[in-house]
């Protein structure tokens, strides 16, 4: 994908710093999840509801405000490894399987191109046979994902995937590298980005389709935004199949310490606090909660062991993203340069939907309904452009 023109060979943004501006940033596979209940087929008999749904679900958040720049990043091909190298059962609910992060580079590129040719051989043994090929959930997901990321790419929608990082590290780097005067939306229905929710980012769920900010999140989380990776430290997460503290889920952690609804708070204060009620207890000659015990100790079912609080923090917290050296090196330099524009075009994007037999969108009425909040962001891309091209001629 054609990324940010980096600062080695480009300058100055012509951004106002006096003035906010407005930064859409997309959980890229997350949104397509949710796109994927649109199960409608093209002239193929293959399904491509999950382009039109995720289309329509960005252009819809696109003309909520007037966005200067709209990110779309994604899981990279092995993504998650550089959580698994911490801990061992990441995602293994999910039947995921990751390559040895320490094999050969050159190896691991010859495999990934090997798995790609076997794969066509096999598609086209089928095809001469007569066989009709029916494509299995992931496959139906990755085919109709660069569909998207092609026409995204005509859009002038920036777009980051890494191999071996997940879209949440890219996010959070971002946020990380925003300018002072500017504002941040998250789409995403996955509660971890919550805790990226500052003064100046706020989330929108696409599934509630409702956004959570700092004055809303007790309401919409059940907890402050603040305690969120707190939260998920001690109860770890049961979706990334991340273990906690034994004995220890979030309604129990909320009724053993019910501050942490509202007031930010720590590790340290809830071992703290902890210990203090366990004296209580036997000041009062009370049996000692195990799940108290539990916290004060460190106690899990996980392969953390001892280090339950260390690992989880590491693969939890993304104030500290988790990044190989190519993505750090890209996303080192400054996002808000400009984007080479050139050749981008709607009538690329109708080439594309015709190439993959969406013949219902080829509408003109229905392709300009489609497409018409894309426009500010292809003016803004394509204004950028310029006066990086006439300063540097």
């Amino acid at each position: 994908m054609r990324q940010p023109i980096k600062k080695s060979i480009a300058e100055a943004n012509n951004i106002n710093p006096t003035k906010s501006i407005y930064t859409l940033v997309v959980d890229g596979n997350n949104l397509l999840k949710i796109a994927l209940v649109d199960k409608r087929m093209n002239n193929d008999g293959r399904e491509y509801g999950a382009v039109l749904n995720f289309i329509r679900m960005l252009g819809n958040v696109l003309l909520k405000k007037d966005f200067n720049y709209c990110y779309v990043c994604w899981d990279g091909l092995n993504s998650g490894v550089l959580r698994y190298q911490h801990y061992k059962d990441y995602k293994a609910n999910r039947d995921k399987h990751y390559d040895n992060p320490n094999v050969d580079p050159a190896l691991d590129e010859y495999l990934k191109k090997y798995r790609a040719y076997s794969q066509k051989v096999i598609e086209y043994s089928k095809q001469k046979r007569g066989e009709k090929h029916e494509e299995n959930d992931e496959e139906i997901f990755k085919r109709q994902k660069k569909i998207i990321q092609s026409i995204l790419e005509e859009l002038c929608i920036r777009q980051y995937e890494f191999d071996s990082v997940e879209g949440d590290d890219i996010m959070s780097t971002i946020v990380k590298n925003r300018l002072d005067n500017e504002k941040i939306v998250i789409v995403s229905s996955d509660r971890d980005l919550t805790q990226l929710i500052s003064d100046n980012v706020i989330i929108y769920n696409p599934r509630m389709k409702d956004f959570v900010t700092k004055d809303n999140s007790v309401k919409m989380l059940g907890i402050t935004h603040e305690n969120i990776v707190l939260e998920k430290i001690i109860c770890g997460d049961v979706s990334d199949n991340i273990k906690g503290i034994k004995g220890v889920g979030e309604q129990t952690l909320v009724k053993l310490f019910p501050e942490i609804k509202t007031d930010k708070t720590n590790l340290e204060a809830i071992v703290s606090r902890s210990k203090e009620l366990l004296e209580e207890r036997k000041a009062a000659k009370k049996k000692p909660l195990k799940s108290l015990e539990n916290i004060v100790n460190g106690i899990t079912d996980g392969c953390q062991g001892n280090d339950i609080y260390e690992i989880n923090r590491k693969i939890i917290d993304l104030s500290e993203p988790l990044l190989t050296e190519e993505a750090r090196e890209e996303l080192s330099d400054d996002i808000h340069l400009a984007i080479d524009t050139d050749d981008r075009d709607l009538k690329n994007v109708y080439r594309i939907i015709d190439k993959h037999r969406m013949d219902d969108i080829k509408d003109e009425e229905k392709f300009g309904n489609l497409f018409a909040s894309f426009s500010r962001i292809i003016m803004m891309e394509k204004k950028r452009f310029k006066v990086y091209k006439k300063k540097n001629n």
